[in-house]
């Protein structure tokens, strides 16, 4: 009990930034948002008709260089574009990128809870599409 008075505050820090850093890859199982490969979407981009590409980065992030075909909406109003993305998407999967694959999880997250039946994330993002060679258009 001693232990617990003297160290309460950093527990209680320490699981509110667990709790923090695991919120999006729960909600991602939760609500059933699956992860594409870089590879897998460069197929998938191929296909007929191609998923509908969500870039959550910020403008000035997505003009330094995007995946032909994705559409900018910043992860800061995805919520209030989801009726709109959804009606866009009309039958197609929906997939989400940003730099890493971390914002893009939230970002599936938000538009799977907004009524997007079938939402991939892209595991490592542009990074991971940068380093397997894939090209950007800036």
């Amino acid at each position: 009990m001693e232990w617990l008075q003297q160290n309460g505050l950093t527990l209680l820090l320490t699981l509110f930034v667990l709790g923090m850093t695991l919120k999006n890859p729960i909600l991602a199982r939760v609500y059933g948002v699956q992860s594409l490969s870089v590879h897998q979407l460069a197929a998938l981009l191929q296909a007929k008709p191609s998923p509908l590409l969500i870039d959550v980065r910020t403008p000035m992030e997505f003009a330094s260089g995007h995946i032909p075909g994705a559409r900018n909406e910043p992860l800061s109003n995805l919520s209030e574009r989801v009726a709109a993305l959804r009606a866009l998407a009309d039958q197609r999967d929906v997939v989400v990128v940003c730099r890493s694959g971390a914002r893009s999880l939230g970002g599936a997250v938000v538009l799977k809870r907004g009524g997007c039946p079938k939402v991939f994330n892209v595991a490592g993002g542009m990074l991971q599409w940068s380093a397997q060679g894939f090209g950007a258009n800036r």
